[in-house]
């Protein structure tokens, strides 16, 4: 009986064990193969590449920006090999696309800006959409400081601007952690958090999207970095005013917005300064807003907002595209929700923010 007792209690812990590790390394597996962060190679996931809702873009960006910075510099092992392998096969220098040395920041209403329509007003620049979902400045200036300091030009910055990304307190998951040079910790050390993070509901979410063929957002990590909302553009194809009539619900009251964090425009008068003192060309703007954003935050906060930030940049001119939408009855039609505009309006937005006469200061 004794005997028993004892090899029943070791036969226990080993299938006790067992079953931790095969647990243990389930979630792993499940990061790698799933890659609802998109910081894995694509050779051991499935799916299509930067498509996932919760694709890190401060991750990724900045790995592709570092590893095209890299790629050009005359000393790599990259470049090397391949000067040798053209002159042995007697192939001719192939001429590279412009390296990027500028870019568009800010949060996620930046990010459907395409970069094509800031090189046709900046000739001699070829700029990179670096924007965030729900960016800060302190986000933006470690990332701008790591690029600069592993050999990317940063010679203009366009920034739109608008009163949210100063006073959300929202707290963000895994999606939003910032690349290691830029955050400061080892790439070791973020890879392994990345291999066990909680990801259960990002995961089946992407597996789902996947198997219906539908993506619900669509990233250029590796062109020119904008994103694209391609189940919103479907829809809106399809049948505008339905989807008008579900993205605005008639007669929906605007809650107050939450108070101003002031250590934002600290950090944002932070980023105003190091820029200027790397002799960057930046532009701020404000952004248009959607009636129903303006209402929640009244008018007397966004004229504090206007002039806290031409204060802060310290400007001559910024210009003011608050109500650049939002001037008729058709506003939601020029909007995907109450924050973005949609990217058939970036061209006006843009043509607003570089406009020498839209001024308020």
């Amino acid at each position: 009986m004794k005997a028993l007792s004892i090899g029943s209690f070791d036969s226990f812990w080993k299938a006790a064990l067992l079953t931790g590790g095969v647990a243990a390394w389930c979630l792993p597996a499940w990061n790698v193969i799933v890659n609802p962060y998109q910081i894995f190679k694509t050779e051991y996931s499935i799916g299509s590449r930067y498509t996932s809702s919760t694709t890190n873009e401060r991750y990724l960006k900045v790995e592709y920006l570092l590893r095209d910075a890299k790629e050009r510099s005359p000393d790599s092992a990259e470049a090397i090999v391949s000067t040798i392998n053209r002159e042995l096969s007697g192939e001719r220098t192939v001429t590279k696309s412009p390296q990027r040395d500028a870019f568009i920041v800010g949060s996620s209403i930046m990010g459907l800006v395409d970069p094509e329509l800031l090189n046709k007003r900046f000739p001699g620049r070829t700029f990179y959409n670096l924007a965030f979902l729900a960016a800060k400045p302190e986000e933006i200036l470690a990332t701008l400081k790591a690029l600069k300091r592993k050999g990317v030009p940063i010679k203009t910055v366009v920034y739109g601007l608008e009163p949210i990304a100063f006073t959300d307190i929202k707290s963000y998951g895994p999606a939003y952690r910032l690349h290691p040079e830029a955050g400061g910790e080892t790439k070791q050390r973020v890879i392994f958090d990345y291999l066990f993070a909680s990801s259960l509901s990002e995961g089946l979410g992407r597996l789902i999207n996947e198997a219906r063929g539908m993506h619900s957002v669509r990233y250029a990590i590796d062109g020119n970095g904008r994103y694209f909302l391609d189940r919103y553009d479907q829809e809106i194809a399809r049948d505008q005013a339905a989807f008008i009539n579900k993205q605005f619900p008639v007669n929906a009251k605007p809650a107050n917005a939450p108070p101003w964090i002031k250590s934002r425009f600290d950090d944002f008068e932070a980023l105003v300064k190091w820029l200027d003192d790397e002799k960057v060309d930046a532009r701020f703007y404000l952004n248009p807003l959607h009636p129903y954003v303006m209402k929640a935050y009244g008018e007397d906060r966004l004229e504090a907002f206007r002039t806290k930030i031409a204060e802060l940049t310290r400007q001559k001119h910024i210009s003011d595209c608050t109500h650049l939408l939002a001037t008729d009855q058709h506003a939601n039609q020029r909007f995907y929700d109450y924050k973005h505009f949609r990217d058939v309006e970036s061209e006006t937005v843009i043509n607003c923010a570089l406009s020498e006469t839209n001024d308020f200061i």
